[in-house]
């Protein structure tokens, strides 16, 4: 017997997404989070026009109203400055806007929870419940905080449910004990940021500077400052890491280096600092290539679903939290099969073709000096760089709309047919696991000793063809 309908495993804007979704579609849905709210993330905060238009339809007007705005984007490299606008499309907002994680995400989770989820706090999913070779839940761990500090396991068992979303982000222990496999082949981000005191916080720009430098080489990557609208700016630094030697890079020393090189006119200082350093590693471009199983499905940075050009999630985590809600409502309202195939070809008609696109355009600029030229040369032209903002934030019009709108569908498309023939990976399913032996013989010790029967688990995670 379940227990409810989904189990959601994480509270971030996929998970909450989703959650929402779910609940508003009639599902018993339970959202666990594994600390409580309000904790913080490595982000630059920013939502982009996507993500604005998921939220506007999840019912947070109210909330936006009060985050900053940004009507554009400040690019800064070479000696240039160019202040670009987000594109106008009647799929997205031309703005965007910025809110701590710390606040947005809890705020998301309540709307969730408004449309009728329960959310767990404190909760975290250690491992799939298996019956056969199918995920009918999660074991769960609730910690408390301790006495003197740390935290200690309060409760702990079994929540039961015919289909589990995964969301618990880029690092995905559930994932990972799911066997969901990665490509190795797709390129890796790092990200540091932190918060500073500064009066820069009102201009209604977001900032990105393109000349991210060590040792006097340009790096491909790129510094932000994201106002946040209360007298503080989120500052960062985002680096494409295709080598050994770029992932051995000091991120703390970069950031520290990049406040140092910022004009003294901004006011941002180490002695503004707000909070310590936080930084993280992104898998960018659709990097898994079957993000589902009998009985699960994994959504946002769990399904490897990072903008390959900018490293930003929340948009598409909150996305394929919407499409995943949509394939398990149907198939709690018709019975359908568990296996929830056709969120492959949902992922794949909606990202296919402006991921590989994306990544093809990492490769190229993965070069510093490739990447230091083309910069020089963009930087000339305001509309050429205007194309690559709609571009990097993946807006366009589905049909007619400007030169800008026509290119990026023509380039999107041209990948497209590209995929036509792209087989799917052939990737392992958990396989059913028996009961051991009452002579122990079988899966048991080898001197026939009987030990109490454990969860079936499925494989460790499976190269990629």
């Amino acid at each position: 017997m379940s227990d409810c309908d989904v189990v959601v495993v994480g509270g971030g804007p996929g998970g909450s997404s989703a959650a929402y979704f779910l609940a508003r579609a009639g599902a018993r849905v339970v959202m666990l989070e594994k600390k409580a709210f309000p904790r913080s993330k490595t982000c630059g905060d920013g939502l982009t026009p996507r993500a604005v238009a998921v939220l506007r339809e999840i019912g947070m007007q109210p909330e936006l109203e009060t985050y900053h705005r940004a009507r554009g984007i400040r690019i800064l490299a070479t000696r240039r400055e160019l202040e670009l606008p987000f594109p106008k499309a009647s799929t997205a907002p031309d703005f965007a806007l910025v809110r701590p994680r710390k606040d947005f995400d809890a705020e998301l989770a309540r709307r969730a929870q408004d449309a009728g989820a329960e959310l767990r706090t404190r909760t975290e999913a250690v491992a799939p419940h298996m019956e056969g070779s199918r995920v009918a839940g999660v074991r769960w761990v609730r910690k408390e905080p301790a006495e003197g500090g740390g935290v200690v396991k309060a409760d702990e068992g079994i929540l039961r449910a015919p289909f589990v979303v995964v969301a618990d982000g880029a690092s995905s222990s559930l994932g990972r004990a799911l066997g969901i496999a990665r490509r190795p082949d797709t390129p890796l981000g790092l990200a540091v940021r932190t918060y500073y005191e500064s009066d820069r916080t009102n201009d209604g720009y977001l900032e990105a500077w393109l000349e991210v430098r060590k040792d006097g080489k340009m790096l491909p990557g790129y510094g932000w400052l994201f106002p946040v609208g209360d007298g503080t700016v989120n500052v960062g630094v985002g680096l494409l890491a295709t080598t050994r030697r770029a992932q051995k890079i000091n991120l703390n020393d970069l950031q520290r280096a990049f406040i140092d090189g910022l004009p003294k006119s901004y006011g941002i200082s180490h002695d503004g600092q707000v909070g310590p350093y936080k930084s993280g590693r992104l898998p960018l471009g659709w990097n898994v290539p079957k993000p589902y199983g009998p009985g699960y499905i994994a959504i946002g940075d769990a399904a490897g679903v990072i903008n390959p050009l900018t490293g930003e999630g929340i948009a598409y985590a909150m996305e394929t939290g919407k499409i995943a809600a949509g394939l398990i409502a149907g198939a709690l309202a018709d019975g359908s099969s568990s296996e929830l195939s056709a969120y492959r070809e949902a992922l794949r008609d909606t990202y296919a073709g402006y991921y590989r696109l994306g990544l093809d355009f990492l490769r190229l600029i993965s070069h510093p000096r490739t990447f230091e030229t083309l910069t020089s040369i963009g930087m000339r032209s305001k509309k050429w760089m205007t194309f690559l903002v709609q571009v990097m934030v993946n807006v366009a019009e589905t049909r007619g709309g400007g030169p800008g709108d026509r290119a990026f569908r023509a380039a999107v498309r041209l990948y497209e047919r590209r995929l036509e023939d792209l087989p799917d990976p052939v990737i392992p399913v958990p396989p059913t696991v028996g009961r051991r032996a009452d002579n122990g013989s079988a899966n048991g010790s080898a001197n026939g000793a009987r030990k109490r029967p454990s969860e079936p688990q499925p494989p460790k995670e499976a190269p990629v063809p």
